[in-house]
């Protein structure tokens, strides 16, 4: 299991210490919840050689261990794409699985979140219009 620097654009390089996973939770949390990379920098975490079935669920399982869901669901086993890591029990991570999940409940989950009466967009309208002719 070794030591491997994640390099994103938007953030600087952090070590991932995969026995504890500290670093790659405090990577998403410091992110918002939300933190994207490579499967090379999930696999290497990991230490592993190589991105085979066995190793995906793996990683699956150790991200669901340390409360991390993940985007897509099934792990790609190419190293150049990329995963989108994201704490479980958060806002943004109830609205990821609501969306990945389908069912009644989670459709009026994202409805409610979602819902476009909050605003009363032809009354907007019509307020414009009358200022315009005044």
């Amino acid at each position: 299991m070794g030591t491997t620097a994640i390099h994103q654009p938007h953030l600087p390089p952090r070590k991932i210490k995969w026995t504890h996973g500290d670093d790659i939770s405090h990577a998403v949390e410091n992110s918002g919840n939300l933190y994207t990379l490579t499967m090379e920098i999930l696999r290497n975490a990991h230490g592993s050689e190589k991105l085979g079935l066995h190793v995906r669920a793996d990683i699956s399982k150790t991200l669901a261990g340390m409360g991390l869901g993940h985007v897509p669901q099934t792990l790609p086993s190419y190293q150049h794409e990329l995963v989108r890591l994201y704490k479980r029990g958060t806002a943004v991570g109830e609205i990821i699985e609501a969306t990945l999940t389908p069912g009644e409940a989670n459709d009026r989950k994202l409805m409610d979140k979602f819902s476009e009466t909050d605003s009363d967009y032809a009354g907007i309208v019509e307020q414009i219009r009358e200022l315009v002719q005044e």
